[in-house]
């Protein structure tokens, strides 16, 4: 009889350890059930929110460069000559001088050497004087980049109908392929939107940079 009596409470003891198991397990399964609903519309808020953020960055950036380029026209609309010194580099030769530009086509450089060199265009031609060894070198002007640089009209189209090639915190260049397949690069200061120089390559195939200070 012991015996009987001992096994019917051990069989009552194992159903209320069951239950007790079974209640856990359910409460489990509710706390993982809340956490579930929870995460889910978190993840969707994020993603939105993110997805909204990447959006309002394209539209801001698009809207800036929009104005960017047509304040850039507008200031070069108005400009009719431009006085600067510069530093032209050919490969690792340099020079420096002072130029005077007036549009269209016009230009004369004085360069600051002892071969007392001079660049001039009259619209046409350009003439590269070498009044230390009394020579003069004439070039068509439309053989030449300034061909384009100094032609307003030029500038404006390439700028209207392009985007920018590359932007950073200081310079904005664009990028201009003739029937050639010879590229010129144009820059303007990001800030005062004024020239900032050129860069190209030479008959020979060497780098020219042409920068403005």
């Amino acid at each position: 009889v012991f015996y009987k009596e001992n096994y019917k409470l051990d069989t009552i003891g194992l159903q209320e350890l069951w239950k007790l198991w079974k209640r856990k397990v359910s409460l489990v399964k509710q706390i993982m059930s809340v956490k579930e609903r929870f995460y889910k519309p978190t993840v969707k808020i994020k993603t939105i929110f993110l997805v909204k953020i990447i959006i309002f960055y394209l539209l801001f950036t698009n809207i800036a460069y929009a104005d960017l380029k047509k304040n850039l026209i507008n200031k070069l609309i108005l400009t009719e000559t431009l006085t600067f010194d510069f530093k032209k580099k050919i490969d690792e030769k340099e020079e420096i001088g002072n130029c005077f530009i007036k549009y269209p086509l016009l230009i004369k450089c004085n360069y600051q050497n002892n071969k007392q060199k001079t660049l001039i265009s009259n619209g046409k031609t350009v003439a590269i004087i070498k009044k230390k060894y009394k020579k003069i070198y004439y070039y068509p002007l439309k053989s030449t980049p300034l061909f384009i640089i100094l032609d307003k009209e030029k500038v404006l189209n390439l700028i209207t109908n392009n985007e920018p090639s590359e932007i950073d915190l200081n310079v904005i260049e664009f990028e201009f392929i003739d029937k050639k397949t010879n590229k010129l690069k144009i820059f303007f200061d990001k800030n005062t939107l004024e020239l900032k120089g050129w860069q190209t390559k030479d008959a020979y195939s060497n780098n020219v940079s042409f920068i403005i200070n």
